[in-house]
């Protein structure tokens, strides 16, 4: 059982992770209409200031090691990485409305016009 634990952990981490926002900017159609568009613009500006907490949870993930206790380090940075989760999925779907004229099939509508 202890030997499955950490494989079980790491393939439920990997199975719930979204995106990280920096890169779903980077996988985005620049000849979009809507690229150069204010929101957009403060979408990817939001993207690029995302702090993802790596650093944070590499270190929970070594001081269980450390510790002589993996699974605990294994549980702390998946309970961490799941935290994560929502803000990336939050501003995941700020960038793509904003920059994606048409978000469901990622091309092909026009712009909507500013309601005057």
């Amino acid at each position: 059982m202890m030997r499955t634990a950490p494989i079980a952990l790491a393939c439920l981490a990997l199975a719930a992770c979204q995106s990280n926002p920096k890169q779903t900017v980077l996988n985005l159609d620049t000849t979009d209409p809507r690229w150069k568009s204010a929101e957009c613009v403060q979408a990817r500006k939001d993207a690029a200031d995302y702090n993802d907490r790596e650093g944070i949870r590499a270190a929970t993930a070594v001081a269980g090691l450390v510790a002589g206790v993996p699974a605990a380090g294994a549980i702390a940075n998946v309970t961490l990485n799941a935290a994560q989760d929502k803000a990336r999925k939050k501003l995941n779907r700020k960038v793509l409305a904003a920059c994606i004229s048409d978000p469901v099939h990622g091309k092909g509508a026009k712009p909507k016009r500013a309601k005057h």
